[in-house]
């Protein structure tokens, strides 16, 4: 088996996920006018207008950001120069890099490693303490390349996709 094939498997997998985080984004008005058919008009007028957020390690909402760190207390995983190609309702798509620290032997001194992907964003819901606001909670990370590398003299290989919850107080 060739790098070739596998190469355009990858594509056609990632292009796929990103078709559905768009369906689902296109699909989420009609649903969601299903759902809030109690609300009143103005609290379904904000929802609807106020796109969803992120939220940084410093607590702080941010809208398509460049970067979204994961681990709030050391910055050892984190996505990085994120090009957002779609920010919905319900989903969010960007291309960018998904870059840890191995941690092998420790933290310390453990190495870095970055790895090209698609990044989606989904599963909003209100965001607590924070009326008419709503936020991500899941993060899908799609990796289009290679995903090996070399830890503490053993080869490793990332998973092709990997989701991670967010937290509302910033990070996973």
């Amino acid at each position: 088996m060739t790098a070739q094939p596998a190469r355009r498997r990858v594509k056609a997998a990632a292009i796929g996920l990103a078709g559905i985080a768009m369906l689902a984004t296109m699909a989420w008005p009609a649903a969601a006018s299903a759902a809030t058919s109690g609300r009143s008009a103005e609290s379904m007028r904000q929802q609807s207008t106020a796109p969803p957020v992120i939220v940084n390690c410093q607590q702080k909402t941010q809208v398509r950001p460049g970067s979204i760190i994961l681990a709030c207390a050391d910055g050892n995983a984190y996505t990085g120069s994120l090009s957002w190609t779609a920010w919905g309702s319900s989903s969010a798509l960007a291309s960018g890099t998904y870059a840890f620290n191995d941690c092998t032997p420790n933290c310390l001194s453990g190495h870095g490693h970055t790895f090209a992907g698609l990044i989606v964003l989904w599963g909003v819901k209100p965001l607590p303490g924070h009326a008419g606001v709503r936020y991500f909670t899941e993060m899908t990370i799609i990796l289009t390349g290679n995903r090996s590398y070399t830890a503490g003299g053993k080869q490793e290989t990332e998973s092709q996709t990997q989701t991670i919850p967010l937290s509302n107080f910033g990070g996973a």
